[in-house]
């Protein structure tokens, strides 16, 4: 049980965290613009993440690049489209209106990811309950912005 319940906790945590996340790069973005804003959050990321592996980790081999795929080398590209876009949307449309739609967006992407078994992932076929569940999704979000 507390395999199941403590990966949820923290993928709980991660999406409160996240919404956090974009609601404050929003009002940063706002005073200083979000390219910019992305600089200086991802310059304050890479300090923590210095910090984290001197006390918690180790440092990574500068060879992995010749080693693994580089499409696993892409989370850096995406953090800062992903924080550019998050902090752009949320100060348009307000956090509700966008987190839903990020989550859509999220949700959609994942299923069509795990079908096809992509990046590692195990394949889990799509299923008549996922695509009903993934239907309930966007209708509550509907619900939840009108």
């Amino acid at each position: 049980m507390i395999k199941t319940i403590l990966p949820l906790l923290v993928a709980a945590i991660s999406g409160a965290a996240m919404t956090f996340q974009g609601t404050v790069n929003s009002a940063l973005g706002k005073k200083i613009g979000v390219i910019e804003m992305s600089l200086v959050v991802h310059a304050i990321g890479l300090a923590a993440s210095i910090i984290a592996v001197i006390f918690f980790g180790t440092m990574p081999k500068f060879t992995l690049a010749k080693t693994h795929p580089h499409y696993f080398f892409l989370g850096g590209i995406l953090g800062v489209v992903i924080i550019v876009a998050v902090a752009f949307t949320i100060a348009r449309t307000g956090a509700a209106l966008g987190i839903s739609v990020i989550l859509i967006a999220q949700l959609v992407t994942a299923v069509i990811l795990d079908h096809f078994g992509i990046f590692t992932l195990e394949r889990i076929p799509i299923g008549a309950t996922r695509v009903i569940g993934t239907i309930l999704m966007i209708v509550g979000a509907r619900l939840l912005v009108k």
